[in-house]
């Protein structure tokens, strides 16, 4: 019986990764605004569960157990970047339902882990590992918050224009930090 219950957990944990659970999100907009990605060539990744689905705290738990079983700074800092830009996605999709306020905080959220991916990457640096396609794809992933940002901050009403305007400043200061 243990067995059955384990093989149904791990098949639960193997389709929230290919993201079945989450078929309202793809009839969503992928983007804030259209002709976004003509202006930056990087496009954000299919955010899978969003944070509204009452399945998403297994997403949460599963991507835990993933990074910290990764110990390697650069690849700890590519994953961190994959969940930041999952992330500020899926706060776009939540933005376009209306959810403002999970929105923001999931945006938030985002940019913690985009801090993250910075502070792995300088780690990687001192241990003399190669990082330019990395800081390479974190430049590019920056421009693209930063714009995907201010475009939320333009959308957004008066009860939340400040707090994506605060967010695009501290997005830009990752700009400083990434180019020391």
């Amino acid at each position: 019986m243990r067995k059955i219950g384990f093989l149904v957990f791990c098949a639960s944990l193997f389709l929230l990764g290919f993201n079945f659970f989450t078929p309202e999100a793809r009839a969503a907009d992928l983007s804030a605004s259209s002709g976004s990605a003509s202006e930056i060539n990087y496009e954000l990744p299919y955010p899978g569960l969003l944070p509204d689905n009452p399945l998403y705290f297994l997403r949460v738990i599963r991507d835990r157990i993933v990074g910290f079983l990764i110990s390697d700074p650069l690849k700890k800092s590519g994953f961190d970047l994959l969940q930041a830009d999952k992330r500020l996605n899926a706060g776009i999709y939540l933005f376009n339902k209306g959810k403002i306020s999970l929105a923001f905080s999931t945006i938030s959220k985002a940019e913690n882990y985009f801090e993250e991916a910075i502070d792995k990457i300088k780690e990687a640096k001192t241990q003399r590992e190669d990082i330019n396609g990395t800081q390479g794809n974190l430049e590019n992933a920056l421009k693209k918050h930063e714009q995907e940002l201010s475009i939320l901050s333009e959308k957004s009403n008066a009860n939340y224009k400040a707090s994506f305007q605060n967010e695009l400043k501290r997005v830009t200061g990752f700009e400083e930090r990434l180019n020391q």
